[in-house]
């Protein structure tokens, strides 16, 4: 693909191409006169535009279609509800185990309780924390703290970082003291310790039923992953969705607000490509129609195509509007450089002298083309900048005088 050079003209005092004849006689000279406009150079790539949400929904259980709430073209909004299938044995499940997770925990804190009434305060002290220890541990480590500060304080850091190795072995004895139970509870205080694990345990499987129900309870509901408009509904209430069919998709849904176009570029200009360029898209359903765009990927692998290296770019439309639509045609033109304002000629208007400098020959008020050199900046293959050597409304030849 060829980098194509496209312009934009946004403002003109006269038409950008504006152009007349000078002389008489049968021996007129084509003119173009100098007009103001934004220029803009781009290269072109095309392909067709692409919802980027488009998804197909369907069901994550078997069942029999309850209510289908969408039609086709109906526009919806994320988490509305689509359809649900038959949901009352799924829902007494949820109650079912919403009743036993609360006579789970029932029985959790009946163990608990019962244990704790029998150990404090009467083995508390004995079996649950060796305070004695605990409180040596951590006086040791105070002392020694205050033993580093000193010297700190007189510039001995090496033997204070050895006081604060030992100031941390203390702390950590003070932990494994406060945690420590020096000797096993006897045995009918173990039976009510083994009797609130059972109970625990229990809690969390009743815990996990009600987790499993509720899931299944959803998976009886599709819902709208995004906004965006259904396209297609294949369920209809009443329907017998079975454990072989329950998968096929019930509705297709897409957002026609977020719309790309990917096309391949090739090596020649993939260069001057990089994310976050502007581009400007036409469509050949929609004539006369612009849409602004955004190079949001560039692909480092490269595709091979009749011997030609090229790279696949996707460019991210912005607000598109109603009329375009997921599957158009488009071309667009990334915009490597741009002016505004700027002063414009036909390209036929410049042409070289024997030094090979760019003029232009003015057509004064007697009607002679003059030479004048001339400073060019951006082409659009039919129209050129010039950056200084005329001013706007001047008239030049479109051939050299013969």
């Amino acid at each position: 693909m060829k980098k194509r050079l496209a312009v934009l003209i946004a403002l003109t005092l006269a038409a950008s191409t504006a152009t007349g004849c000078t002389g008489g006689g049968g021996n007129e000279t084509p003119t173009a006169r100098v007009t103001s406009g934004d220029i803009m150079t781009t290269v072109a790539v095309s392909g067709n535009l692409e919802a980027t949400n488009d998804r197909f929904l369907s069901f994550a259980m078997p069942g029999t279609v309850d209510v289908v709430r969408v039609e086709k073209g109906d526009v919806v909004r994320t988490g509305d509800v689509l359809a649900q299938l038959e949901t009352t044995t799924l829902q007494r499940n949820v109650d079912m185990a919403t009743a036993g997770v609360q006579q789970a925990q029932i029985q959790y804190d009946i163990a608990d309780n019962q244990l704790r009434q029998t150990i404090y305060p009467h083995y508390y002290g004995s079996y649950v924390i060796d305070v004695p220890s605990t409180w040596m541990a951590l006086d040791n480590a105070a002392g020694k703290v205050e033993t580093a500060r000193e010297r700190i304080e007189a510039g001995d850091d090496a033997q204070a970082q050895l006081l604060l190795d030992d100031i941390m072995d203390e702390i950590g004895k003070a932990k494994r003291s406060s945690e420590a139970r020096l000797w096993e509870f006897p045995l009918p205080v173990r039976i009510m310790e083994l009797q609130r694990e059972a109970a625990g345990v229990a809690l969390d499987v009743a815990r996990l039923n009600l987790d499993a129900a509720t899931e299944a309870l959803d998976d009886a509901t599709i819902t709208a992953p995004f906004d965006g408009v259904i396209t297609a509904v294949e369920i209809n209430e009443g329907d017998d969705l079975t454990a072989m069919g329950y998968s096929s998709p019930a509705f297709h849904i897409i957002d026609p607000a977020l719309l790309e176009m990917t096309g391949l570029i090739d090596e020649m200009d993939i260069a001057d490509i990089t994310s976050g360029q502007k581009a400007v898209i036409t469509l050949d359903a929609l004539p006369g129609i612009e849409v602004a765009g955004t190079v949001t990927y560039i692909s480092e692998a490269a595709t091979i195509q009749a011997g030609v290296v090229m790279y696949e770019t996707t460019i991210t439309l912005q607000n598109a509007g109603g009329a375009v639509k997921d599957g158009m045609s488009a071309t667009a033109d990334i915009v490597l450089e741009e002016r505004s304002n700027a002063l414009l000629l036909p390209t036929a208007a410049v042409m070289k002298n024997d030094a090979g400098h760019d003029i232009v020959y003015f057509v004064g008020a007697d009607g002679k083309p003059v030479a004048r050199e001339v400073t060019t900046g951006l082409k659009s293959g039919s129209n050129i900048e010039i950056v200084s050597g005329v001013s706007q409304g001047d008239v030049v030849s479109l051939q050299a005088p013969k």
